[in-house]
């Protein structure tokens, strides 16, 4: 078996690896990675002091062209948990988009992730990475990555090592023909009809004639369509807000601040939002003081991004929902822990001018 191995890895190592010979299409890979926790979720009961995690995963990865790709993935994952006297297990899936540094192995991508591990969050990713090419067909690749979570606002690291596998067709070589020249040379140029070149004109070097082209002007580096006019892509983008607070208190702590600050910079960037901000309490006390409690506390998270932010009022309104939905059914302080909240979410879909 250990011959078998070293034969393989020496069939790998000596294949070409100068010119590429097929068209890459897709590329699918196999890593494992390392996962560090946030240091205030190894501390935190709520999170089970959740630690460090191993995982193994797959990703599919789409060749948009020489500099971008885009990047599926999904992984499982083994943590320990209470100061690693235990151990859970939990799943992350999510899209990356990745750019290629020009001449050069490296790489660097961002994305978002889905982790569903002891809590279920979102998280932005950020990360750098090298490809190492064996073969037209296997390359390995190692990654850093650093993975912010949005609902949170916790920082896990990770790092990644795999290897790929690249699906395409095998290049075809150019077939040169010989020129056979069986008449005088004058004899055919005087047989060989002249064409007359037709000069196109096109005013805004967008690559359609002025005779066809329906919108002027265009700017030179976006793509256009086969009218002349700008391309658009549309894609979805959202925030999510989660403020815990205090039993029996609508005060917000100086640490979810940020997270507030967060929604506003939002709704800054994407003017024509507007946002419900849902109160809620834990099951502890009567349901009429919970109502009017989770109450103040929407109201409580409006008037910070009122006057903190300067965010319209015409664009928030407030809503406490009491005990009527609870995230945990238990009555232990973590549970009521959690059921202390104010959430908030906005979703939109902006356009976006496809460049060359």
């Amino acid at each position: 078996m250990k011959t078998f191995n070293m034969t393989l890895i020496a069939a790998l190592i000596s294949s070409p690896l100068a010119a590429e010979t097929i068209d890459k299409t897709w590329e699918l890979g196999v890593f494992s990675d390392y996962i560090k926790s946030d240091t205030n979720k190894e501390n935190n009961i709520d999170w089970q002091k959740i630690e460090a995690g191993k995982s193994l995963g797959i990703d599919l990865q789409k060749i948009i062209n020489e500099r971008w790709d885009i990047r599926l993935e999904l992984a499982k994952t083994r943590y320990d948990i209470e100061n690693g006297n235990d151990k859970d297990y939990g799943t992350r899936a999510g899209i990356d988009a990745i750019y290629k540094v020009e001449d050069s192995s490296f790489y660097l991508f961002t994305g978002v992730k889905r982790f569903n591990n002891v809590r279920s969050y979102n998280a932005a990713n950020v990360g750098a990475g090298y490809n190492l090419q064996i073969n037209d067909r296997f390359s390995l690749y190692s990654e850093a990555a650093v993975y912010r979570d949005l609902d949170y606002g916790q920082t896990d690291q990770g790092i990644k090592l795999g290897v790929k596998y690249t699906f395409g067709d095998v290049k075809k070589s150019p077939v040169v023909n010989k020129a056979v020249v069986n008449k005088p040379v004058m004899e055919t140029m005087k047989s060989t009809p002249v064409v007359k070149k037709v000069m196109m004109v096109d005013t805004d070097n967008d690559g359609v004639s002025d005779n066809n082209d329906r919108c002027a002007n265009t700017p030179a580096n976006v793509k256009v369509d086969s009218q002349g006019c700008t391309l658009y892509s549309e894609k979805s983008v959202e925030i999510k807000l989660n403020v815990i607070f205090e039993n029996n208190s609508s005060l917000v702590k100086p640490a979810m601040v940020d997270d507030v600050q967060r929604l506003a910079d939002f709704m800054k960037e994407y003017q024509n939002t507007s946002v419900v901000i849902e109160g809620h309490s834990s099951a502890s006390g009567s349901e009429e003081y919970n109502l009017m409690l989770s109450q103040k506390r929407a109201d409580t998270i409006k008037g910070l991004l009122i006057n903190k932010f300067s965010i319209d009022a015409s664009r928030l309104s407030a809503k406490g929902f009491g005990e009527t939905q609870l995230i945990a059914k238990g009555t232990s302080p973590a549970d009521n822990s959690v059921n202390r909240r104010v959430v908030a979410k906005i979703e939109t879909v902006v356009k976006k001018v496809i460049t060359k």
